[in-house]
């Protein structure tokens, strides 16, 4: 199932279902987009016609912590949250189960080179298809995209930071042909382990957030303190104007 929850496209799964869809897009061969929906991605869309057709295109848009409570506080319950940092942990050892292939894009090159290490140390049977550093949209478009079509990944990650990554992937990933592309973040940070992850409880109490905020506030205050205010609000407006989330029974992709 997916609704419409303030005008963004939200798919109805939870992580063994979103996995199982990449299964499936690395079986077609044809490019597909995943796109993680949250708060920042939201207040974006309000603001940039990009963002909101790439949304409309995406193949699979899973959400985060704080668009279920949302969409469930308007009526419109979705099976579960589906975090872009867990989704690239998760698609580590499932890559590795599946033998798809998968290529790192982003981060400084510090953070990328540990990451890597521990990916290896970790999942040995990975197939790594290549990496690349985020800094590379000056000079290194062209040796970047010729090292991706040689590598043939089945899945990239891309960690640039939203809406760069998204700007990215639209850009490049339908003619490479890469069957799963998914931006996520900030991602390597936390699975290179320089930045933890949100423990458990905080998750189920929804201020993964305020986790965040609190490990890098010098580049995160501004954002949280747009969007969150901004995501609250909209949410209320909708509740007393008795609006609920409706389900989209067209493909919006066509």
């Amino acid at each position: 199932m997916r609704i419409d929850f303030l005008g963004f496209p939200i798919d109805s799964l939870d992580m063994q279902e979103t996995l199982r869809r990449v299964d499936e897009f690395v079986e077609t061969g044809e490019p597909h987009l995943i796109l993680v929906a949250n708060a920042n991605k939201l207040w974006i869309r309000r603001r940039d016609p990009q963002m909101e057709r790439i949304a409309l295109q995406a193949d699979l848009v899973v959400p985060e912590r704080v668009v279920v409570l949302g969409a469930a506080f308007l009526g419109a319950p979705l099976k579960s949250d589906v975090c872009g940092v867990a989704l690239a942990k998760e698609l580590l050892p499932h890559c590795e189960k599946a033998g798809h292939r998968i290529f790192f894009l982003g981060a400084r090159p510090a953070v990328l080179e540990t990451m890597l290490r521990k990916i290896r140390s970790e999942y040995p049977a990975l197939q790594i298809a290549g990496y690349n550093d985020g800094y590379f949209l000056k000079n290194g478009k062209e040796e970047l995209l010729k090292k991706l079509r040689a590598a043939k990944p089945d899945v990239l990650l891309v960690a640039m930071g939203s809406p760069l990554q998204e700007y990215w992937i639209r850009d490049n990933c339908l003619e490479l042909g890469i069957p799963v592309a998914l931006g996520v973040g900030g991602s390597f940070d936390v699975i290179a382990g320089i930045k933890a992850d949100a423990p458990l409880w905080v998750r189920k109490c929804s201020i993964e957030w305020l986790f965040r905020f609190i490990q890098d506030p010098k580049n995160l205050w501004k954002r949280y303190s747009i969007t969150i205010p901004w995501l609250l609000g909209s949410i209320l407006a909708e509740k007393i104007r008795g609006r609920k989330p409706r389900v989209l029974e067209t493909d919006l992709r066509n």
